[in-house]
C-alpha cells in the first residue's frame, strides 16, 4: 500500500506526533501498536470523558477514531505530507465505563486524493464499543 521510497514512520515517530500535537493533548492518546495492515492507540480514562451514568462520552470515542485513522495514514504517506478528515461516521455499540479505550484503525483505500478506512475501538480483550468508517482528504503540498 505504500508509495515506493517513502520512508514508513516509527511506534517511535508516531507517538512523537502525538505527542507534539496540540488537537490531541488532552487526550492524552498513546501509540500502543503500529503495522503495515492496522495502527492502535490507547486513550487512559479521564473524568472528563465521563456521560452521566459513568460511561465514556461519544466524542472522546470520535477523537481517538480521528486519531489512530490518522496514525494509520501517516504510516502509509510518510510524515513529510498530510491529510485531513472529510468524513466520519460512527456506530456506538456498547459503552465503556471508567476504562483504558483501545482504537484500531485500518487503511481500506488509499487513493492518490482520498483515504477510506474503518476504526473500533475496543477494550484490552478486543470487546468492541463503537465502529467507524472514516474518509480523509489528502493535503496538497
Amino acid at each position: 500500500m505504500n508509495k515506493p521510497g517513502v520512508r514508513k514512520p516509527t511506534r517511535a515517530a508516531l507517538s512523537a506526533l502525538i505527542a507534539r500535537s496540540r488537537f490531541t493533548a488532552q487526550y492524552g492518546f498513546r501509540v500502543t501498536a503500529v503495522a503495515d495492515d492496522a495502527c492502535t492507540i490507547a486513550m487512559p480514562f479521564q473524568q472528563a470523558y465521563q456521560r452521566p451514568g459513568g460511561t465514556v462520552n461519544g466524542p472522546a470515542y470520535m477523537a481517538a477514531a480521528d486519531c489512530a485513522m490518522w496514525i494509520a495514514i501517516k504510516r502509509h504517506i510518510g510524515m513529510e505530507h498530510d491529510a485531513v478528515t472529510s468524513e466520519m461516521n460512527t456506530a456506538f455499540l456498547n459503552a465503556a465505563r471508567r476504562e483504558t479505550v483501545y482504537c484500531t484503525a485500518r487503511i481500506l483505500k488509499l487513493g492518490k486524493r482520498i483515504i477510506y478506512g474503518t476504526a473500533r475501538c475496543h477494550d484490552r480483550k478486543g470487546r468492541i464499543f463503537t465502529h467507524h468508517t472514516i474518509t480523509y482528504a489528502r493535503l496538497r503540498k
